[in-house]
């Protein structure tokens, strides 16, 4: 594809066909640039018709964000897509997007920067790779036009923002080095330049603004090429930069009057942006470099480095603190000037704080950063589940209030009880004025944040709150504060003070491990009233609440049992599905996730309740359908996730004991919204009903219904199948097909016939080589072996010839899938079979492969248990039961990988014993159509995966075909015994 005018006007017309209402239009369009994108000369294109000043914005901005999709997913080869950039391409693309990246208008740059970032971290170490590039950027850091200087900069954070997340190797340090060779000195002379300026311009805000945008850029590669190690340069010019750091922190008060927030503003102004980047810089340097400790002649070499500069950068931070106050704009910079406070609070230099610090602290900074805020009001009114997200899934590093209770667990971390006191007495005082007058609500939602702060010391996402403040009585605290409350809810006041109420929750919440358990049943009456509640935070976060408790565990044992879940599972079902009738709560994936937790304590007693939850769901799933229909876009994947992992385990636990009628039942219930998804195409959908349906069909006796065989050949169509969500579960339910109707589906032909097709076509690409695999793993030990010579030795031939054509670089994954099959087939069928199948292709095939790849390369590329039991058992029946193996040159080679792969097993070990409570169900959940989302409570059971559940131990079935062989091959008796003594096999 030439980057001629003619192909630039075609690709600008198909960009902006993606961007039309009509959907038919768009996914036309995008077709045509998913054929076009594997063509040569396409990211050439693409890059030029971004840079094209001609182009209308829109189409520019849509080509900027393809292009960096393009270059993300496929500038280096990868195991998850079919293809990759060519070399030609790719050095064109290289010599072009500095310059694009410099002379594109700024809301472009952000797409070329993460593009430029992707080539560098590939084309890994540029100074043999790309060795071009920097002398290029820095050229243009010399220009005189402050636009390009910026561009230059903002390119060059691109490239080294790596360095804070890569692993430090001689490679990296030496591409570090190269990197300061070329960029310290304009570094350094760019900082000192636009400080000096600053005075200079104090009364020109427009000029100010460029000179903060720099310093800012300059800041943030301060910290990308400080972050590994910190470099001679830099501590050799360490005053220089600190000095003005610290002048850039305490500006005159001329200069931060210009830049003061606005309220119709709510981005960070270049001033405060800049001073952010400098907070993070020192705060990293307050991490690692306050004092180098080196090891010279086995004496220890204490460097001090930044501590000189410590006490400077206190107060600088403190006094900024003090005068950005609780402006909702400043967030961030107050949020990057406290987590350096809480490094030094954490850190060996903790003495600099002295008590009347630490009363300061907690009077200017701890009590006005947790006091809510008309901004968090407005938020718990108008986006309260982005409210209730912030406030309890762990994005607290993001808010004010977040990050000043991490202050609270730094300060305690050296001065626990001083604090404690301190923060104690605030508590007191702000729970008095409550007491004395209920309209200040707002003083004790203040008090239980600050006593939430004080009393976990250690908490984790999935167990909650480990480890607490001695200091603090957490039982008088709910008995008192939280408790007494709670027992005033009835259903008349239930929502009064949505946000007090909320606060009482994220108690509960929070302490969850240290509740009594006889403190649940005075709980859960009051739980389910709250989730009676028209309020979408109120019964959001009682349903939250009811979800954590149910998955606290005492040891191993769960703390509410089946028994003490069953009185209130039917209240609780109730007013959770009267939750999901109110609009603000119809897509609220907690209220879904606590249905979903219920079923899954109260087990088989859910049978009681299963047609009405079945019912509800499928309902609720039949609404979303016709909103899919009319290509209304779904609002939160999460909660459409949870539908299918409720009805997964309402399936589990009551077809899981084999009620066959149970299961006719739910069939009967789940088949037509199934077909319904199936022919309306609804994508979203396909990948859960497809798990259901073969949970399901595995759960099935014989013989199987004749729906199921209607719409297995509409399941087996590619079109399908191209989609990657769904590979993962159609595969599982084609092996579930031919598991429980094996010989039914090999009797017919055509259907079988088209399963084989399907292999083929699954076989032919490295993204669903696997899947082919799976599939024919299942035929291996539900077809009958008759009919292996009809259609194996075609199959065969095609994954050897698919194997030699791939690059050694890339077929580990299809070479792992080669041995587990050839290793199962004579597991299953001996090895007289599929050895004569590899000689009819090749005299001496199967010796050459194993002597070449099977066993030097099967330990690097076998690792899962199941497949590790198949090799064993496989290629010891191969080894020891076949006298033309016995001749094999790589015989002793051979067994030695299986010797040595058993002793890998017990490492190797399946946790078996896994309880859904275990599961915290947080993930993030897209309908990109890439993504396959399993569910857990429709996962086989594990033992039941295993093909060779008749052989039991691996290791004492290789012992025993051992001492076959060694009686049957006297020659091979001395490597056996050697073998045998050196593994320590008996």
């Amino acid at each position: 594809m030439e980057p001629t005018p003619e192909n630039l006007q075609h690709l600008a017309t198909f960009l902006s066909q993606t961007l039309v209402p009509d959907p038919a239009t768009r996914k036309q369009a995008e077709v045509q640039l998913a054929h076009a994108k594997v063509q040569q000369g396409y990211p050439v294109l693409l890059l030029r018709l971004v840079v094209a000043n001609d182009v209308q914005p829109e189409i520019r901005l849509q080509g900027a964000i393809q292009f960096k999709n393009l270059v993300n997913s496929h500038w280096v080869s990868s195991e998850t897509h079919d293809y990759h950039l060519g070399d030609a391409d790719k050095a064109t693309v290289k010599a072009e997007i500095v310059a694009a990246m410099l002379t594109v208008p700024e809301k472009l740059q952000p797409f070329l920067s993460e593009a430029l970032s992707t080539i560098s971290n590939a084309d890994f170490p540029l100074d043999t790779k790309w060795p071009e590039l920097l002398p290029q950027l820095m050229q243009s850091l010399d220009s005189q036009d402050p636009a390009v200087v910026i561009a230059t900069l903002k390119t060059t954070h691109a490239i080294a923002r790596k360095y804070r997340t890569s692993s430090h190797t001689d490679e990296l340090w030496a591409e570090i080095a190269m990197m300061l060779q070329q960029t310290h000195e304009r570094l350094l002379r760019t900082h000192s330049n636009c400080i000096a300026m600053v005075p200079q311009q104090a009364g020109n805000k427009q000029v100010l603004d460029v000179l903060f945008q720099t310093l800012e850029l300059v800041a943030r590669l301060f910290y990308d090429l400080n972050f590994q190690d910190i470099p001679e340069v830099f501590e050799d010019n360490l005053d220089t930069w600190m000095a003005g750091f610290h002048q850039l922190l305490t500006l005159p008060d001329a200069i931060k009057a210009q830049f003061a927030p606005q309220e119709d503003e709510e981005k960070l102004s270049s001033m405060h942006q800049m001073q952010r980047a400098i907070c993070e810089a020192i705060h990293l340097y307050a991490d690692k470099y306050i004092v180098i400790v080196e090891d010279r002649s086995s004496r220890s070499d204490e460097r001090p480095v930044f501590q000189k500069h410590l006490p400077t950068f206190v107060e600088d931070v403190w006094a900024l603190l003090t005068h950005l106050g609780v402006v909702p704009q400043l967030d961030k910079l107050a949020i990057s000037a406290i987590g350096f406070l809480s490094a030094i609070f954490k850190g060996t230099h903790y003495q600099f704080f002295q008590p009347a610090h630490l009363q300061s602290i907690v009077n200017n900074v701890v009590v006005p950063g947790l006091l809510i805020r008309e901004s968090d009001e407005e938020d718990f009114e108008d986006n309260p589940l982005e409210y209730m997200q912030r406030d309890l899934e762990g994005v607290g590093t993001d808010t004010r209030r977040g990050v000043t209770c991490s202050l609270v667990n730094a300060m305690c971390v050296h001065f626990e009880a001083a604090v404690s006191q301190l923060c104690m007495t605030e508590i007191e005082s702000l729970l008095a004025q409550y007491q004395a007058d209920n309209s200040k609500w707002k003083a004790k939602d203040s008090a239980i944040y600050l006593f939430i702060a004080l009393a976990v010391k250690a908490e984790t996402k999935g167990q909650g709150v480990v480890t607490t403040n001695p200091n603090m009585n957490i039982g008088t605290f709910f008995q008192t504060h939280v408790l007494a409350d709670l027992q005033n809810v009835t259903a008349a006041n239930v929502s009064k003070n949505p946000i007090l109420m909320a606060d009482l929750l994220k108690f509960l919440i929070t302490f969850r491990n240290q509740l009594p358990k006889e403190a649940l049943g005075v709980l859960f009456p009051i739980l389910n009233v709250l989730l009676s509640s028209a309020d979408v935070i109120v019964h959001t976060y009682a349903a939250c609440c009811v979800e954590r408790l149910l998955t606290v565990r005492d040891g191993a044992v769960p703390r509410v049992s089946r028994a003490d879940i069953q009185p209130m599972l039917q209240p609780f079902l109730t007013n959770l599905f009267q939750c999901l009738s109110h609009e603000a709560s119809k897509e609220n994936p907690h209220v879904m996730k606590c249905i979903m937790r219920i079923v899954g304590v109260a087990q088989a007693d859910v049978a009681a309740v299963a047609e009405m939850l079945v019912q509800k769901l499928t309902g609720i799933l039949s609404e979303l359908c016709k909103s899919f229909a009319q290509n209304i876009a779904p609002k939160n994947p999460a909660f459409h996730h949870f539908i299918f992992e409720t009805l997964a385990a309402v399936i589990k636990h009551v077809c899981g004991g084999g009620d066959q009628a149970a299961v006719v039942a739910m069939e009967g219930m789940m088949m037509p919204p199934f077909q319904t998804v199936l022919e309306q195409e609804i994508t979203e959908f396909q990948p859960y009903f497809v798990q259901i349906i073969a949970q399901l069909l595995e759960g099935r006796g014989a013989p199987l219904p004749e729906v199921y065989l209607q719409i297995l050949p509409s399941l087996l169509q590619q079109p399908l199948w191209a989609t990657k969500a769904n590979q993962p579960a159609l595969t599982r339910l084609v092996k579930a097909y031919i598991t429980q109707a094996g010989e039914t589906i090999v009797s017919n032909q055509p259907l079988f016939h088209q399963i084989l097709g399907l292999i083929q076509f699954l076989m032919m690409s490295k993204m669903t080589d696997h899947h082919a695999f799976a599939i024919l793993n299942t035929i291996l030990c539900h077809v009958p072996p008759a009919k292996f010579p009809e259609f194996l030795p075609v199959l065969t031939s095609t994954a050897l010839d698919r194997f030699q054509k791939l690059p050694p670089a890339s077929n580990g994954k299809f070479l792992r899938c080669l041995i587990v099959f050839f290793s199962l087939y004579m597991a299953k069928h001996g090895p007289d079979m599929l050895l004569d199948q590899m000689e009819a292709v090749q005299a001496g095939l199967l010796e050459q492969f194993m002597t070449h790849v099977w066993a030097p390369k099967m330990l690097d590329v076998v690792h899962d248990g199941t497949d590790k039991k198949i090799c064993q058992v496989g290629m010891s029946r191969l080894l020891c039961e076949c006298p033309r193996a016995w001749q094999f040159g790589c015989w002793q080679i051979a067994m030695d990988a299986v010797c040595k792969m058993l002793q890998n097993n017990k490492s190797s070990g399946i946790n078996m014993n896994g309880a859904e409570d275990d599961l915290d169900f947080d993930f993030v959940v897209s309908y990109n159509n890439s993504n396959f989302m399993a569910l857990h409570n429709a996962a086989p059971d594990k033992a039941s995966t295993d093909p060779l559940r008749d052989v039991g131990e691996a290791s004492a079935f290789v012992v025993q075909k051992l001492q076959q062989a060694s009686q049957a091959a006297p020659h091979l008796a001395p490597t056996i015994q050697a073998l045998a003594q050196t593994y320590q096999l008996s």
